[in-house]
Formats: structure tokens, sequence, C-alpha cells
């Protein structure tokens, strides 16, 4: 028996000309990542969903994921549960591009590494690692993340991140930093459609 979602999703590839096998999925529903999550699929025409554990079993259907999420105290957002269930969802065989969106220094070798690490995005053969440039906005902090900026701004970004990469962190977040840009898509894109 063919699973229904399948077939649904074969039929609008057909319908909208999608031909990029892709599905995006974004760990929030407002903010950074969601609107590079929109960007990304209006450029590839491709599906996408907000992260939700009990569909996430969704991105076995398709030969790209992407994974994109804000980048908290060195962690990608809710990530780890795409770890949890890498063998479950059949990532093996799929090409997976994690996405960071964050207000450090995409350019920095120590910064990248450090989350490329601390998120499990090390040595595996499918994996191609991306940080995109955020936007920060402390009046608009909810409270969660309120006492999450109080602890990080305040001091915890020098036990995570090397000294250059702290600064201009608590830099940024002090000034209201904006580096979102469409045109940060371009290298996934670009490394999409090259695998496709």
């Amino acid at each position: 028996m063919k699973n229904p979602n399948r077939t649904a999703r074969e039929a609008r590839r057909a319908e909208t000309g999608d031909s990029t096998d892709t599905i995006v999925v974004c760990s929030g529903r407002s903010g950074t990542a969601l609107q590079y999550a929109k960007w990304l699929m209006e450029a590839l025409n491709c599906d996408g969903m907000e992260y939700d554990k009990k569909n996430l079993g969704y991105v076995s259907m398709y030969k790209n994921v992407v994974y994109i999420g804000a980048v908290r105290n060195g962690d990608i957002h809710m990530l780890n549960m795409l770890w949890q269930n890498y063998n479950n969802f059949g990532l093996e065989g799929r090409n997976l591009f994690i996405c960071g969106v964050g207000i450090g220094d995409a350019e920095s070798r120590s910064y990248v590494d450090l989350l490329r690490r601390r998120n499990g995005c090390e040595g595996q053969h499918n994996i191609d690692f991306f940080i995109l440039p955020g936007r920060i906005r402390r009046d608009r902090l909810k409270l969660l993340d309120r006492s999450l900026y109080k602890d990080f701004f305040g001091g915890g970004a020098y036990g995570l991140y090397d000294k250059a990469d702290a600064d201009l962190i608590i830099q940024r977040a002090e000034s209201n930093y904006d580096g979102m840009s469409k045109d940060a898509l371009e290298p996934l894109i670009m490394r999409i459609l090259e695998l496709n």
C-alpha cells in the first residue's frame, strides 16, 4: 500500500514543477528561522513544515532534508530530536542540510567549528552545515529568552566561545543586530541544486 502522504507529495510536485525533492523543517514559529525557511521554500518551490515531534518522520520521504533552527547558547534549537531519530527516519541515505541562525560571525572558523561540533554535524558524509546571520531584539525577547539572555550575555558567552567570537556576539546583542539577508541562502541553494 502506498503512503497517502507520499502520493499527495508526488501529485503536488508534478503540479508545481518541484524538482528538488526537498523538505525544509523549521524549529521556529516566528522570527528569523521561519523567515529563512519561507525564503528557501520560495526559492526551491519545495515543501516545508514547522518542527513537530509527531510529524518529523515525514522527512524520510525526501532526498534532501533542510533543518533550520535558532542558535541558543551554542545549540541549534531542537536539532537533537532529529539526531535521536536518525535511524528511524532513514536519514543515512539522505542529503542533510543543517542551518543554525545566529548572531555570531558566520565567517569565523572558530565559531562555525564549535557549532558544528556541539550540534553533531562532524564526521558524517551526508551533512552540509551552514550558519545564517540572524537578528536579535532585546525588547522583544520572550520570558524564557530574557533569563537566558541575562546569563549568557552577562558573561556566559565567554565560557563557550573564543573571546573574539564572544565579544562580537555580545556587541551585536547590545546593538540589536540584524544581519538577516535572503542572499545568505545562496550557498545553501546552490549546494542543494548541485546534489539534485
